[in-house]
């Protein structure tokens, strides 16, 4: 019942953010224009269209990234039972960004859409050697080894990246994407990543007994006859899918997948049949409160959502360090 609560509270959060999200911005708009431009809709009002096809994508954009950013962060806490790690870790981060810059170096005017799947293809790319770094060594996968791996493939990539971005000065274009770029989300981009991140949160939901398990202690896991490499496999595969298109739809939004999955820990204990869903929601309140302040505090100007939820993750995420290595 308290779960319950608490993720029902949550949701009516997450709705409430949303719909606050409708009315900010630079035009006026009433309740009642926005029951209408929900009802019945009109094409030829301007204040429908930036609604229904400006704020609404944005904010919902913005819930189903903080959502798939956040779930993924707590499959990788589980997996590496690490509580600093997150979906960036596979590479896929700088990944995107790689192939991203190439795009901007030699495609300069691609469009958005095709800018998206690009850099999945670098999410993948990265994730592959990633995987294959891991899964081919002589003995078995260890989270020792995804970290090292990861970190091996991050600093590659990133390091060709900035290379290119001097060369061809296309540093200020990349600067833009890494800050966030959710207000470049329209409904058929948001069409693209929602139903890959549902495939993603059914694949750790099948698993979230296996991620319980495997998050207290390794060895029990395997005493209870859990396969260790599959369900590893699984569970990255959909770390890769969720949080990969939402890395390459919006940018690398940093700490989203760090804070979430342990102030839930917090509130729901161990099982990951609740942390998993609950992880979710959290990260869309976040972002999505986070997108909300970032073009009404300074408005009209706005503020890279990426800079806002650092200015809490920063300061986190040094706590958290501190208490892993004062327990250490």
């Amino acid at each position: 019942m308290r779960y319950i609560m608490i993720f029902s509270i949550s949701t009516i959060v997450l709705v409430s953010g949303i719909l606050l999200s409708l009315y900010s911005g630079a035009a006026d708009i009433t309740a009642g224009d926005i029951r209408a431009a929900l009802l019945n809709f009109d094409a030829s009002d301007n204040v429908h269209v930036i609604i229904n096809e400006i704020r609404l994508p944005r904010a919902l954009a913005a819930a189903v990234v903080g959502a798939a950013f956040s779930v993924s962060g707590a499959v990788m806490q589980a997996m590496t039972r690490n509580p600093l790690a997150e979906p960036g870790l596979l590479g896929i981060n700088s990944g995107a960004l790689f192939f991203l810059t190439i795009a901007f170096s030699f495609f300069p005017h691609l469009p958005y859409l095709y800018l998206v799947l690009l850099s999945f293809a670098g999410v993948l790319f990265s994730a592959l050697i990633v995987f294959a770094a891991v899964y081919f060594s002589k003995s078995r996968m260890t989270p020792l080894k995804l970290i090292l791996a990861g970190v091996a493939v991050t600093l590659f990539f990133s390091s060709l990246s900035a290379a290119l971005q001097v060369y061809f000065d296309v540093g200020q274009e990349i600067a833009f994407w890494s800050a966030g770029a959710i207000q470049n989300i329209d409904w058929h981009n948001l069409l693209i990543i929602t139903p890959w991140f549902i495939i993603g949160m059914i694949m750790v939901m099948l698993i979230s007994s296996n991620l319980t398990a495997i998050s207290l202690n390794e060895e029990t896991a395997i005493s209870l006859g859990i396969h260790m490499t599959r369900t590893r496999i699984i569970a990255l595969l959909a770390v890769v899918i969720s949080a990969g298109l939402a890395v390459s739809a919006v940018g690398a939004v940093a700490f989203v997948g760090l804070i979430t999955p342990h102030i839930t820990r917090k509130i729901a204990g161990s099982d990951y049949k609740v942390i998993l869903p609950l992880s979710g929601v959290l990260g869309a309140v976040l972002v999505v409160y986070s997108d909300l302040a970032a073009r009404s505090l300074f408005a009209p100007v706005e503020i890279p959502v990426a800079v806002l939820i650092a200015l809490i993750g920063v300061p986190f995420f040094l706590y958290l360090a501190g208490r892993v290595r004062h327990e250490i």
